[in-house]
């Protein structure tokens, strides 16, 4: 059945896989813009030693010092969505010296501090600082609206690709009752012909239609293998499996039943509401309002409000006491030994020409963005009034053929029964028999192109999948 087609279009489609991974991708590019506000730790541990001639002209001095140095840094770092950041760091070391002029060997000491920088004008703002994520955010959106378009896309196709082999197969069995017909009048032709009440003319005349219409009969047949493969292929059917191997019979007929479709008023509504193209498009301007407005603050000045806040403690062995690194960190902690630092940070390039280019470009690209935006949507709405067009068109072919057809079929009747009489020729006759089987064949293409402009109809108003029950479900949703 074509809705077996199109699930198993749906399951098995090349296409629409490749397609579907954007989505996935450009889900990743969000959790990596996020990752910009996670808090960074970092972890330092070094030792140094410098042995160096001494300066000291002393008895009481070496001519050589040696120092040696262990440091271990601990930092944690991370920016606000503000636009601001943090730096919290806690630094620790410990001092061996040769020298015998150091009141403190070894020496302790340890620094605990913390600096916050927050942007008051340039870079500063939520929606800003998280444009990254917004932009993302809505590629993504842009991917399952080109995800949408593709599904639609790929269902159409399978469906007219259904009607085609359904049409190949009924035109074939008209051109079989066709070539029945011939062959029939062929034998009461011989037979007058044999009787003497026919010339020899007329069998001529008789077997050349009938090659011709044999000869029809086999390019109708290659038709319906062109069209199983062409389904076959968009079911993604190995030729060689057990499924490409077997032939496929559409369960389906076409159906015609005018005045179901859409006026052309609830037509273009829905297509400028639905359609996935327009609203990627949209998607981007959203992109580029976000771009636009970030560079318009780029054209602000830097004023940067900075503080921070620190603690430090000291300690070590000498001649009166023995100093320890518990000694020096009790000292930090006790706030004895602090500083704090409070300013301001102002910078702005002279002209600002950088700036305001770029604020230029994005606001171009925002105008230009709109004018395509305004071209598709006339576009759309052509494409609308085409396919609604178009369904009238069929429905006045299909009624128009099948008049035609109906009076073929009588025309026919009454040369038969004058061709029995004596009244006719075998050329009128087949004639009239060429006449009915063209018609016969057009009403049945008339049924299927009105199916197929529906079909067209669905997909310019974005209104396939609806139609088909077919529902497409985000990682978000699910």
């Amino acid at each position: 059945t074509l809705k077996e087609t199109i699930e198993r279009v749906l399951k098995n489609n090349i296409s629409i896989s490749v397609q579907s991974y954007n989505s996935k991708i450009n889900a990743q590019f969000i959790f990596e813009k996020e990752a910009v506000f996670d808090p960074t730790i970092d972890f330092e541990f070094t030792i140094a030693e410098e042995t160096r001639q001494s300066t000291t002209v002393s008895t009481l001095s070496d001519p050589k010092s040696r120092n040696k140095d262990y440091d271990w840094d601990l930092s944690v770092t991370q920016k606000f969505i503000t636009g601001g950041d943090y730096e919290f760091s806690f630094d620790s070391n410990k001092s061996e010296t040769s020298s015998s002029l150091s009141s403190l060997n070894p020496v302790y000491s340890t620094d605990l501090a913390l600096t916050v920088t927050q942007p008051l004008l340039k870079d500063f703002g939520i929606d800003l600082n998280k444009r990254e994520i917004y932009i993302a955010k809505n590629d993504q959106k842009i991917s399952d609206h080109q995800f949408t378009e593709k599904v639609i896309d790929t269902v159409t196709d399978a469906e007219n690709i259904y009607w085609d082999l359904v049409f190949s197969i009924e035109d074939l069995k008209v051109k079989e009752t066709s070539l029945q017909r011939a062959r029939d009048l062929e034998k009461q032709v011989k037979a007058q012909v044999d009787v003497g009440t026919l010339a020899e003319l007329e069998i001529l005349q008789a077997k050349s239609d009938v090659a011709s219409r044999e000869e029809r009969l086999l390019n109708a047949q290659n038709l319906i293998d062109d069209n199983g493969d062409n389904l076959k292929s968009i079911l993604n059917f190995s030729f060689d499996s057990e499924e490409g191997l077997k032939e496929i019979i559409p369960a389906d007929s076409p159906v015609f039943e005018p005045g179901a479709e859409n006026s052309l008023e609830e037509a273009l509504k829905t297509a400028l509401i639905h359609r996935p193209d327009l609203l990627a498009k949209k998607m981007e301007l959203e992109n580029r309002n976000i771009e636009a407005k970030y560079n318009e603050n780029q054209t602000l000045p830097t004023l940067d409000l900075v503080g921070s806040l620190g603690l430090n403690g000291l300690s070590g062995d000498s001649s009166t006491k023995n100093g320890s690194y518990d000694s020096a960190l009790s000292e930090a902690f006790s706030t004895d030994f602090r500083l704090w630092q409070f300013g301001i940070n102002l910078s702005y390039p002279l002209g600002n020409r950088a700036a305001k280019s770029k604020l230029a470009i994005k606001r171009l690209e925002v105008a230009q963005l709109l004018l395509n935006i305004k071209d598709l949507e006339k576009t759309i709405v052509v494409e609308v009034r085409e396919a609604h067009r178009q369904i009238k068109t069929d429905i006045k072919r299909v009624q128009a053929t099948r008049v035609a057809r109906k009076l073929a079929e009588e025309k026919l009747n009454a040369e038969e029964k004058k061709f029995k009489v004596g009244l006719s020729t075998s050329f009128n006759v087949l004639e009239f028999q060429e006449d009915l089987a063209e018609e016969q064949s057009n009403e049945i293409k008339a049924v299927i192109d009105y199916n197929k402009s529906l079909n067209r109809l669905n997909q310019v108003m974005a209104r396939t999948l609806e139609e088909h029950d077919i529902k497409l479900f985000s990682k978000e949703d699910s």
